[in-house]
């Protein structure tokens, strides 16, 4: 055999074991658009689980939105085997299950540090709550992103009192915060975010509450003049990667220690910048040299008192409307939130 023979066997060799490498071949579904920064970060993911796997474990992420499902079906896609895993964003699934609409909502914590005193108990809840009968799920990570801190205001004119928002239309991504803003006399609707762009650029609404390094990548800075710093993201929602619990138990055990490893790190990375802030930095040095908005002062302090009250009382609401589990997730998270 010459020395071109023995390339050319060498070639299909390796081909052959590469072909051969791959023994879990996974989908996991994002709830958001293809470019939306968390499908990104799950595409991150999805690379360091096949290189620190040696490509045994390879995962391709898919927003569910491109497979015809929306947002709200998240937990049906992993029922039904739609995908393998899932991305969960709980306030997402609250219609399938109701349960995942006990957690602190967004803007009820009044310091942003206040959220590493709740996460953990709220991935507790989470994983109790999916993995019984009714889902069979495994929650098998934290979403490997944790790095919204602030939340704004955007808008098309300068807004930044609770009056002011009063006299326009106004979008949340919450129903929690739809209705604490409603409840305050603003006429606000929820806008899927792959939705907003167009929303604020023909007038559906003119403002909108939104994270800084989101208002870039999704080009809202475009079609909105300003911003003003609005309070805090609740980082501790159980934002989550699912599977059921077969589909988990179906992966051999080395590569599910290198699947949770790598959504670990990225978590940890994600949390030390969450905490120096860094993130929004850039994004709202970005907005106002490269994106020419206007950085308006805070809104009022007493103005986002009046929010968290409101957001309270609809949670507390939420909880008792639930029953007496839901009551005692609420508790609990209190009783950390006080600790």
């Amino acid at each position: 055999m010459g020395l071109r023979d023995w390339a050319l066997a060498a070639t299909l060799a390796a081909t052959a074991l590469t072909a051969q490498a791959a023994e879990v071949e996974w989908t996991l579904g994002s709830a958001v658009g293809p470019q939306d920064p968390t499908t990104l970060n799950y595409q991150e993911l999805a690379r360091r689980v096949a290189e620190a796997s040696g490509g045994r474990f390879e995962i391709e992420v898919i927003p569910i939105e491109t497979i015809g499902f929306k947002n709200v079906d998240s937990l049906r896609v992993v029922k039904q085997g739609a995908v393998d895993a899932m991305g969960l964003v709980p306030y997402y699934v609250t219609r399938d299950e109701p349960a995942m609409g006990v957690f602190a909502p967004h803007g009820m914590l009044v310091e942003a540090e206040e959220n590493l005193k709740i996460v953990d108990t709220q991935y507790e809840i989470a994983r109790e709550i999916l993995s019984g009968d009714k889902w069979g799920m495994e929650l098998i990570a934290r979403a490997p992103f944790g790095a919204l801190r602030d939340m704004v205001i955007m808008t098309k004119e300068p807004i930044n009192t609770l009056d002011g928002l009063r006299g326009i239309k106004f979008r949340h991504f919450t129903k929690d915060g739809l209705k604490a803003f409603n409840a305050l006399g603003i006429s606000t609707q929820v806008v899927p975010s792959s939705e907003l762009y167009l929303a604020l650029k023909t007038g559906v609404v003119d403002g909108s509450v939104y994270g800084p390094t989101y208002a870039k990548s999704q080009s809202i800075y475009e079609v909105t003049c300003c911003y003003s710093y609005l309070g805090a993201f609740s980082m501790a929602y159980p934002f989550s990667i699912v599977a059921q619990k077969e589909t988990w138990a179906a992966v051999p055990e080395d590569l599910q220690e290198i699947f949770v490893t790598e959504a670990r790190v990225m978590w940890d990375e994600a949390l030390e910048r969450w905490r120096s802030a860094e993130t929004e930095k850039a994004a709202y040095d970005w907005l106002k040299t490269q994106g020419g908005m206007r950085e308006l002062d805070p809104m009022p302090l007493e103005d986002r008192k009046e929010i968290q009250a409101e957001l309270i009382k609809i949670w507390k609401g939420t909880c008792a409307g639930l029953g007496e589990q839901a009551v005692s997730y609420c508790t609990r998270i209190e009783a950390a939130l006080t600790n």
